[in-house]
């Protein structure tokens, strides 16, 4: 009786599961078919803009995006790249000042005493900022030398704000290839949403937008608190507050890489530091699906423990796992295709088995714990050390 009411709604949510992802592939596919058809700026010339990079204790990485954003093929009287430094603990700071050295497109800035993290940085950057538009990246990041040219390219058609696709470059160790696959995920969701009209989810190390639109929805103001969100929080004030036009690029150039979380610890806190964001949405039907999903997967967890009880109960639990093996892979593979990123079968059949109990850990820790981020303890509302 008890496999039976288990599995009757586990049968109610993974159609609601599986509708999504399916729904999400739909998203893909149409941008596929977009980028297919191409865009054409015409005779207008790029936008102005401003690059700016928040950094924090990253001097082992931030040599080579200078490098990367010193290479882009983009007007050099139209362009400036802002560094900012949120109190970095090791030789950050010098690392950056030598990269930029002799390039007056560079400035370097320390943020003060009294402002700490990222959502800060980039105020600072966007207070110092020229052009119309302004660009975030992340310090661990690279590009591709027309990256600014593609991801702006929207802008010229009446796009508000365009975020375009990031992805994990290592893939030596079974570790780097599950969480290069995760995140593959998450940015084909993002970018599923934009395809079907619905905006929720974008990445800050890719993401462009008009200052104006900056200036109209008063930064980060509201969330300004919350550790991470300079993201999510402005993709959703810029197009839901401000009627503002979002897209996303997915032309190859416009793809952003990067190495990914260093070990498993890590990888956790950085997603815990993502989810503890979610319960400050503003959307109270978004909040509402989130929380669905979240029981979807709190069955998902439960089901091996369920499928033990009798040999009705274990073929039910197959059928289930196979259910969602084919809506995560609908997404992923399509994803795959359209960012154009390696993935092994193989490797989502170990994902899938561990997926579940991922996402109740994770998300049950982001709602209701504290957590650290680059040696900063953390909760929701504001660092509480560091």
């Amino acid at each position: 009786m008890i496999a039976f009411s288990f599995f009757s709604l586990f049968a109610a949510l993974t159609a609601v599961y599986m509708l999504f992802l399916f729904r999400m592939r739909s998203g893909l596919r149409w941008l596929a078919s977009r980028q297919q058809e191409g865009l054409s700026v015409g005779a207008s010339s790029p936008p102005s803009l401003t690059v700016v990079v928040p950094m924090r204790n990253e001097k082992g990485s931030i040599a080579d995006c200078v490098a990367s954003l010193r290479a882009q093929d983009y007007p050099s009287d139209r362009m400036r790249v802002i560094l900012i430094d949120d109190h970095s603990e090791d030789d950050s700071a010098i690392v950056a000042g030598t990269a930029i050295s002799g390039d007056d497109r560079f400035r370097l800035l320390r943020l003060g005493e009294h402002e700490a993290g990222k959502k800060d940085a980039i105020t600072a950057g966007v207070r110092e900022a020229e052009g119309e538009i302004i660009v975030t990246t992340d310090a661990d990041c690279q590009h591709e030398p027309q990256w600014l040219q593609t991801l702006t390219e929207p802008f010229a058609h009446g796009a508000d704000i365009c975020a375009g696709p990031v992805v994990y470059e290592r893939r030596d160790t079974l570790f780097a290839r599950l969480q290069a696959m995760e995140f593959l995920g998450l940015v084909g969701v993002g970018a599923g949403f934009f395809g079907i009209g619905w905006p929720r989810l974008c990445n800050g190390a890719n993401l462009a937008y008009r200052r104006a639109m900056f200036d109209a929805v008063d930064g980060f103001a509201g969330n300004a608190g919350i550790p991470s969100g300079d993201d999510e929080f402005l993709l959703h004030k810029i197009v839901y507050r401000e009627g503002g036009r979002a897209e996303f690029v997915t032309h190859p150039d416009a793809v952003v890489r990067t190495e990914g979380a260093a070990g498993p610890w890590s990888f956790l806190r950085q997603r815990i530091r993502w989810v503890s964001k979610a319960r400050r949405y503003e959307d109270g039907r978004f909040v509402s699906f989130l929380v669905l999903l979240f029981v979807y997967f709190a069955f998902a967890a439960a089901a091996p423990l369920i499928s033990m009880t009798s040999p009705v109960a274990l073929g039910a639990g197959l059928v289930f796992f196979l259910l969602k093996l084919l809506a995560d892979g609908a997404v992923l593979f399509t994803s795959a295709t359209l960012f154009r990123r390696p993935l092994r079968p193989l490797d989502l059949i170990v994902a899938e088995v561990l997926h579940p109990y991922y996402i109740v850990t994770v998300s049950l820790t982001g709602f209701f714990g504290t957590y650290s981020w680059k040696n900063r303890r953390l909760k929701n509302s504001k660092p509480i050390s560091g």
